[in-house]
């Protein structure tokens, strides 16, 4: 069927790639080339850099790149110290312990100072109540109960002078319920007060 100049019956010249394949190569092969001489345009561009480019890289210092990447730090907040205050200790006023009509020395008369209210702290008050008269509290407890209405003072028979004192001087700040010269000879104190309700 084919005669010696290649030709079909047809009357088509026969080669080794149909014409459909022949297009698609010639395509395929186009964009490459389109696709290379982009990638050498742009490529180049950004692989080699244009002159103003590479100037404006010579001009970066290291020490900015340095502050690029570094971590921000934050602003330090000023903190004001209040003064404190100076404490200046007082000192407490010297009384004078005797007295300026009877002529007693408080210091002389040992207290007991008992609470027999229940409240907390009721005797420890009135031990510092007596301390500012001049009068040494030598203890501070409770009482035997916690029934005792008004300030109850009993003073040794040997010292009934202070009684007069004692319940002028307490009744600044007190009731005073019961006062007596019955404190037995034997009580460790010359005098015990208890503060009561």
């Amino acid at each position: 069927m084919d005669d010696a100049l290649g030709q079909t019956s047809f009357g088509k010249s026969s080669n080794y790639f149909p014409a459909s394949r022949k297009k698609s190569r010639r395509v395929i092969f186009i964009t490459f080339i389109i696709i290379f001489i982009g990638a050498l345009f742009f490529g180049g561009k950004s692989f080699l850099g244009s002159e103003s480019e590479k100037q404006d890289k010579s001009t970066i210092t290291p020490t900015l790149a340095m502050q690029e990447l570094e971590s921000p730090k934050p602003t330090p907040v000023p903190t004001y110290a209040t003064p404190e205050p100076t404490v200046v200790p007082t000192r407490k006023p010297t009384v004078n312990p005797i007295d300026q009509t009877t002529g007693l020395d408080k210091s002389t008369l040992s207290l007991e100072v008992q609470n027999g209210s229940g409240e907390f702290g009721a005797a420890s008050k009135a031990s510092e109540v007596l301390k500012t008269f001049g009068y040494h509290v030598v203890a501070v407890g409770n009482a035997d109960n916690f029934n005792y209405e008004n300030v109850a003072i009993k003073v040794k028979s040997a010292k009934s002078d202070f009684i007069t004192l004692l319940k002028k001087d307490l009744g600044f700040n007190y009731t005073i319920g019961t006062a007596s010269a019955d404190l037995s000879a034997s009580s460790s104190a010359d005098a015990v007060v208890i503060v009561g309700k």
